[in-house]
């Protein structure tokens, strides 16, 4: 097919761009360099996902675009739930509790043919920039952690939640593995809180941890997790998210980076 034209151009993200097509699709356009194999496995991951029932986009196929790799999905219309709270603030403890039961519910799922979270996190921590003492420390750290084969997200926040009239439903599920439950909690919690696209004003970073401890809690209560199982990811997941961490919240990062550390009895961040 030729290049989307532009006036259907709807959303873009560092690996592509999405446009609109007709009957309720849209195409997932990816950048020139993105390696081929990336895109073969969002593909796969996708069908598989798709075969849980779980509120996701369904997948079409693959497609070519003016020499650009692609996949088709449906188009899953209404705001994202990150909109949705700014439109109705009313509604923000509804709307962390439907994110959690929600990102239980995906955990409800044994995917064992997807990549090991583990495997990515320990790729990134190898290339973060910390100091090798803590290195070795967290990778032997990583090795000792059941995984476990349950779905996970990888980037599960307000802005990858679409508010249906079905209900939530989930898109992007680029950076899916099998994981422990636990570490996609803590990963959820850290973009919550420490990702970008926010202001430095200290009552938005207050807002932002209240909101990300009321999540965390309600799912905590959902799952009967005990708050030692996000500890021992915490500082782990933070280590790996080093590598591509874009400017947000700098200071609070550290700070809470430090604190997982310590209650992990991992070294510090200088070690």
């Amino acid at each position: 097919m030729s290049l989307p034209d532009p006036s259907t151009f709807i959303a873009e993200g560092a690996s592509a761009a999405v446009y609109r097509l007709d009957g309720g699709r849209v195409l997932k356009l990816f950048h020139e360099g993105v390696d081929a194999g990336i895109i073969a496995r969002e593909h796969a991951t996708a069908q598989a996902i798709q075969a849980t029932g779980l509120p996701v986009p369904r997948v079409f196929g693959r497609a070519e675009a003016g020499g650009r790799q692609g996949i088709i999905y449906s188009e899953i219309e209404g705001p994202n739930l990150l909109h949705h709270i700014v439109r109705h603030p009313h509604r923000i403890g509804w709307a962390m509790g439907a994110m959690a039961a929600l990102q239980r519910a995906i955990h409800a799922h044994d995917l064992p043919e997807l990549r090991s979270r583990k495997a990515i996190l320990a790729e990134d921590i190898e290339m973060a920039p910390i100091g090798d003492r803590l290195r070795a420390a967290a990778i032997d750290r990583l090795d000792q952690l059941i995984e476990g084969e349950r779905l996970s997200h990888g980037d599960l926040h307000p802005a990858n939640l679409i508010v249906s009239g079905d209900g939530l439903a989930v898109i992007d599920w680029s950076k899916a593995a099998r994981s422990a439950p636990a570490a996609d909690v803590v990963r959820s919690e850290m973009l919550m809180r420490f990702g970008p696209g926010q202001s430095a004003g200290r009552l938005e970073g207050k807002l932002r941890d209240a909101t990300t401890a009321y999540y965390v809690g309600r799912y905590r209560k959902l799952a009967g997790m005990e708050p030692d199982a996000l500890n021992a990811w915490r500082g782990l997941v933070g280590l790996a998210w080093l590598r591509h961490r874009l400017p947000g919240r700098d200071a609070a990062f550290a700070a809470y980076l430090a604190d997982a550390l310590a209650r992990a009895g991992l070294p510090p961040l200088d070690a």
